[in-house]
């Protein structure tokens, strides 16, 4: 990670494209402050934003933002627990692909995925192609989502 970091933030920066961590700050403090350094730097950008989850568990997010809301005497509601999650300025993802036929969340994202659609693929990662992206996509175009309501 602190390779491709020194060796590509400033490409990543040059092509717009805005680089963000979810996740506990690793044990490295170089590590850590070349992240800090990657989401300054292409903080303003628009064009694609990549989020790297690093050293990350949904079980983990949860407990550190009740503990935060506990400590600084938050009202505990929906709201506010996701604007306090590491995710809080990404919105929820609409779908979720996993490959590998895994079939199971892992520790994932488990609060911001609570309405996304899950599309399960035998083929591993790097067999996944366009045409099953495509498939994918327009799956998710037919699909009805109801929110949670009948």
């Amino acid at each position: 990670m602190q390779n491709f970091l020194k060796n590509k933030i400033y490409d990543l920066n040059n092509k717009n494209i805005k680089l963000q961590f979810i996740g506990k700050a690793t044990k490295s403090k170089k590590l850590n402050l070349l992240i800090k350094k990657a989401e300054d730097l292409t903080a303003l950008n628009k064009k694609l934003h990549i989020n790297l989850a690093l050293n990350y568990g949904s079980k983990s997010e949860i407990i550190e933002t009740v503990k935060y809301i506990v400590k600084n005497q938050i009202k505990i509601n929906e709201v506010n627990i996701s604007k306090n999650l590491y995710t809080k300025n990404i919105p929820d993802p609409d779908i979720l692909i996993r490959t590998g036929n895994t079939r199971r969340l892992s520790n994932f994202l488990l609060w911001q995925l609570s309405y996304t659609e899950i599309f399960f693929i035998k083929k591993l990662w790097p067999d996944f192609n366009k045409l099953d992206f495509i498939k994918i996509i327009k799956n998710f175009q037919s699909t009805k989502r109801n929110y949670g309501s009948i």
